[in-house]
């Protein structure tokens, strides 16, 4: 039987959706008797700012941040914290005995927010972390713990066996050298400090389309039981605003099947056990099923 189809001309895309978002926070500072009022609303303001850089920055990566991934990370944010707040509101603003409680909305920049986190690798790795195998030359104790502290905001952890490498040299003036190696992925920088070069080779590293392939899964989303294409078309947007779930993906067809109809597209994910169940919280109680087909047309 032959079966009508019709397409609508959207694209799923992290670029659809808004640049800027507000964040709620609700900060508290302790008061201080040698400093102003003044003074103690801009540090209030200043941990508000980046309260809501980091919970814009856990909305926006497609796993989950722990909390001592997010306090590191938030440390390395809060030195650019300015690049990412568009303006604020303050709701209310209190002194208590001993500290003053300020409620305000932060407009984030987004768009800023998410190019940060993928040159820092935080944004892919976010789901899981990466191994890589890590060799150094005239590293001293500080700096190993300054590696560690690298390592978690990059999301990569030590493994021998792994198929990326990465080598750090001290050179000469306190500056470092570096390279990393994937497959058929190559960078080398020299010069800076040690932070400097490690989130060189690691920006470089997940710029790579061979490396983002890896870490992605194309999928199929075949559903059934919609009962208009006004419907089909409130999910497609739906679709386009789950961005920690979805990349990006195009609707694929639309079949007026009776009695109801049939809709398919195919999506990009990071994180597709988190997608399928955003799915299944969504779908079914709309009298919506569905079945998801990774690349070998496997059905998850």
């Amino acid at each position: 039987m032959w079966y009508p189809v019709f397409f609508f001309l959207l694209i799923l895309s992290f670029v659809a959706s808004p640049v800027w978002a507000w964040q709620q926070v609700k900060v508290e500072v302790p008061l201080e008797e040698d400093s102003s009022f003044r003074q103690m609303q801009q540090k209030a303001l200043s941990k508000g700012f980046n309260l809501a850089v980091i919970q814009e920055a856990s909305r926006i990566v497609p796993g989950e941040l722990d909390q001592i991934r997010s306090e590191v990370l938030s440390e390395h944010l809060f030195r650019q914290i300015d690049d990412f707040i568009l303006g604020y509101r303050i709701f209310s603003r209190q002194e208590l005995e001993d500290f003053m409680v300020m409620e305000m909305e932060v407009n984030v920049d987004s768009g800023a927010l998410r190019a940060v986190l993928q040159n820092l690798g935080v944004y892919y790795t976010s789901a899981g972390f990466w191994s890589y195998d890590l060799g150094t030359r005239g590293a001293n104790p500080e700096d190993f713990q300054l590696l560690q502290r690298l390592q978690l905001v990059t999301g990569v952890n030590v493994d021998a066996d792994a198929d990326t490498s990465v080598e750090l040299q001290r050179i000469a003036g306190g500056q470092w050298s570096g390279s990393i190696k994937h497959k058929n992925v190559y960078h080398q920088v020299s010069g800076g400090d040690l932070s400097e070069v490690w989130f060189d080779l690691w920006a470089y590293f997940f710029s790579q389309q061979e490396v983002v392939t890896t870490l992605t899964r194309e999928l199929t989303l075949v559903t059934r039981g919609w009962a208009t294409t006004e419907a089909v078309k409130i999910f497609n947007d739906r679709l386009i605003s789950w961005e920690k779930d979805v990349e990006s993906g195009r609707i694929l067809y639309i079949h007026s099947n009776v009695p109801d109809l049939q809709a398919a597209w195919s999506l990009t994910s990071f994180n597709p056990d988190y997608l399928e169940k955003r799915l299944e919280r969504y779908l079914p109680g709309r009298g919506v099923y569905f079945n998801i087909y990774d690349t070998n047309n496997r059905i998850r």
